[in-house]
């Protein structure tokens, strides 16, 4: 009788934990924390991107993530917003529980923003081998992402932004994020889009990516509003 007590309880456990578990995949994936209005008469910016720019892991992530900074560098007649989106990718071919960022209610969102400026960082979780259909496809659905904010009404100016470097313990290939850094060159010289590259201000920086060598900390996210602010203001 103890023992089947004993295994129902843990069999309830088992669910419930299980429960849990997809309520955060869930919450992770599909979160998207309220984005402010910008300020009347500032120029709007949005920072598109995946859990990097949204500042996942990190501490005080509204006041530390790379949007925000890059708010405070910019000064008072700017309003940069953050859309970014957990575990989200370029590819339109993702593999759960990744998705593809127009899948996710910031595309439609940043869209409806109607901002001056749009800076694209995405291409990490692209490089999980799941999601990898290869450097055709990638480059393809990046096209096709620039020219959706390109085409906007608002007319934006465009910055695609190289995925942050990746370090040993990352889960990532660092081969398929060179050549995607490669792609996005092409694709920006291609469509006259500007490039920041935010790989080449990281990977001099492992002691920013120590948590699991793939999110940046405060010090990481610094680095990165640094890199954005000198490539719009030089």
């Amino acid at each position: 009788m103890i023992a089947a007590t004993i295994a129902y309880a843990g069999y309830c456990l088992l669910i419930l934990s299980l429960f849990a578990l997809l309520g955060l995949l869930y919450y992770g994936w599909h979160y998207a924390p309220p984005v402010p209005p910008a300020a009347s008469g500032a120029v709007r910016i949005a920072c598109i991107g995946d859990s990097i720019t949204c500042g996942a892991l990190l501490k005080n992530r509204k006041e530390n993530c790379y949007p925000a900074r890059l708010e405070k560098m910019l000064g008072p007649h700017y309003s940069v917003r953050n859309f970014g989106a957990n575990g989200h990718t370029v590819q339109k071919k993702a593999i759960w529980p990744y998705r593809p960022f127009r899948n996710h209610r910031n595309f439609a969102a940043s869209s409806r923003f109607a901002p001056h400026i749009v800076l694209i960082m995405l291409g990490t979780n692209d490089s999980v081998w799941l999601n990898w259909k290869g450097i055709g496809p990638f480059t393809s659905d990046y096209r096709d992402l620039l020219r959706h904010y390109r085409s906007l009404p608002c007319r934006p100016q465009v910055y695609a932004l190289t995925p942050p470097a990746q370090f040993p313990t990352g889960k990532r290939n660092n081969q398929r994020i060179g050549m995607m850094i490669q792609s996005i060159r092409e694709l920006a010289k291609e469509m006259s889009i500007g490039v920041i590259d935010i790989n080449a201000v990281t990977i001099e920086h492992p002691e920013c990516f120590r948590f699991d060598g793939v999110h940046p900390d405060a010090n990481g996210a610094k680095i990165i509003a640094e890199a954005v602010y000198a490539g719009l203001t030089s």
